[in-house]
């Protein structure tokens, strides 16, 4: 073998710095070896303080390089095509901790999990078989799954993404658009007409701007506003401080999660969470 011809390896690389080549051929060994993990993070009801679902967020130990960021192989994972097969599995083993985590909130048939997908999983031309083939292995309700997707996708692919998502919708999933309220508001106000969606989820950063910037708290007040006449749901993310949840509940938001709540979680230490409180209605006094 030359030179040329052999594997590069950069051991001491920090992961943001390694080339896609690299950080994929790690990644998919990640997936092999069972090096990927979920944490779930709740989405509470800001009246009661009930647990409404979860969203699933991956992570990846690594044995050498430790902790790597979602923020470095997540894109890098969209780049190369792997994204795919780690939704699938991200998918499979989110449903499968839903019926192990309803019996913590009162077997609660209507809680859900939200699972994120990217432009590549919904341009995948197998993607609607999967999870009609993984919803049906299960015995949770197609209700009971959120597809959580980001505006770049709709703008990216308008037409396959209106076709797709409203095969979903039909099928009775749960479809929310994630980062809502960046951008351009003439572009993304526009997407509750668009696209056939049953939530919005406020992007953290306007969340956190709206108790110092009086802007962001007009446009968390009008998104509210028009998704009500759409009888969609709204859910604010980042939520850090009770003054917020608060101000989100008097607002008229339905729905938040973020650290004031709790930090994103393994199933186990979520567990045992859930066995110590039956909701967060403490956080909302």
């Amino acid at each position: 073998m030359t030179s040329e011809q052999k594997p590069i390896e950069l051991p001491d690389t920090p992961a943001d710095q390694l080339p896609d080549e690299i950080l994929a051929k790690e990644f998919q060994a990640a997936m092999d070896e069972h090096q990927l993990s979920l944490y779930y993070q709740p989405i509470v009801h800001l009246k009661s303080g009930l647990v409404a679902g979860f969203e699933t967020l991956m992570r990846w130990n690594h044995p050498n390089r430790g902790f790597i960021s979602p923020a470095v192989f997540i894109p890098m994972a969209e780049r190369t095509g792997l994204i795919v097969e780690a939704s699938r599995w991200a998918l499979k083993e989110a449903i499968r901790a839903l019926k192990r985590l309803e019996s913590h909130v009162g077997h609660n048939e209507h809680i859900y999990m939200s699972v994120n997908f990217s432009p590549n999983d919904l341009a995948d031309e197998s993607f609607l078989d999967e999870m009609y083939n993984v919803i049906s292995a299960s015995d949770v309700r197609p209700t009971q799954v959120q597809l959580e997707i980001t505006g770049d996708l709709l703008r990216g692919q308008r037409e396959n993404s209106k076709t797709i998502l409203g095969i979903c919708q039909k099928t009775g999933l749960k479809i929310a658009i994630d980062d809502y309220g960046l951008g351009d508001p003439n572009v993304f106000f526009k997407y509750m007409d668009d696209f056939p969606i049953s939530a919005v989820k406020i992007d953290h950063l306007v969340t956190c701007d709206m108790l110092k910037i009086p802007e962001a708290k007009e446009l968390i007040m009008a998104i509210i506003s028009e998704a009500k006449k759409r009888d969609i749901t709204i859910i604010a993310e980042g939520v850090e401080q009770k003054e917020e949840a608060l101000l989100l509940r008097e607002l008229g938001c339905k729905y938040g999660q973020g650290y004031y709540f709790t930090k994103p979680l393994p199933e186990r230490e979520l567990t045992t969470l859930l066995l110590q409180i039956s909701a967060f209605n403490e956080h909302l006094k």
